[in-house]
């Protein structure tokens, strides 16, 4: 079973209403890259066995943005195809997605967010990904929560900046006990506590249609090339 993780590193992103209702609970996999170690991966689990509705993991790497190159979006893809692995020997569905153009992913989504439960994704307070989740927390139907999975301290634990190591590190000898204890630390592997649950016909169905008109990279592995 998958245990819930730590209140102070969830952030409701939009006012929207959980859908008990749903097909599926969607986890946006944008910063968070893995599927260890993982407190956003894990929550998305947690829902999904909670609401006992499977898990949809949607991992999307956008061309379009400052500094994208090629030997980012190659270290990109050889993280996809170990995901690949993993989500497909723990029964996840996992759409990993990669844009042909800037902008061909835009929609997408949306349109896998329509008919689910909830909404996950990495709360990373850095690069464009910030502007890109309150986007998207206006535009979805659902609620979208962002999960802290950036390092052993919340960064909502604190309410201000440490100016020096130094005052940290009394902060932290104060407040070590609590964010290493077993509760606050994320589970290994996730995946190996997670009870599979097949897709429903409509879900099935969805994902027909969104991978007709979104493409999914067809080939990942560990020799995935950029030609």
């Amino acid at each position: 079973m998958v245990r819930a993780i730590p209140k102070l590193r969830v952030r409701a992103v939009n006012p929207a209403a959980l859908n008990p209702d749903g097909t599926h609970v969607l986890h946006w996999m944008i910063a968070h890259r893995r599927t260890r170690h993982n407190f956003a991966l894990q929550h998305a689990l947690f829902h999904a066995e909670r609401l006992q509705k499977p898990l949809v993991v949607l991992e999307p790497l956008r061309v379009g943005y400052r500094w994208a190159s090629d030997r980012m979006h190659r270290f990109v893809l050889e993280g996809m195809a170990v995901n690949a692995r993993r989500f497909a020997k723990a029964g996840v569905t996992y759409l990993p997605y990669v844009e042909d153009r800037p902008g061909a992913g835009s929609g997408l989504l949306a349109a896998l967010a329509q008919d689910a439960c909830l909404v996950t994704t990495d709360d990373y307070p850095c690069f464009f990904l910030p502007r890109m989740i309150a986007s998207a927390g206006r535009q979805l139907p659902v609620r979208l929560e962002a999960v802290d999975a950036n390092g052993v301290i919340p960064l909502q634990a604190t309410d201000h900046a440490f100016p020096t190591a130094h005052s940290f590190r009394r902060w932290f000898q104060r407040n070590a006990a609590e964010q290493l204890s077993p509760g606050g630390r994320p589970l290994v592997n996730p995946l190996a506590r997670w009870t599979a649950r097949r897709p429903s016909a409509a879900l099935k169905r969805t994902l027909r249609e969104l991978r007709e008109r979104w493409p999914m990279a067809a080939k990942l592995d560990d020799e995935a090339s950029l030609d």
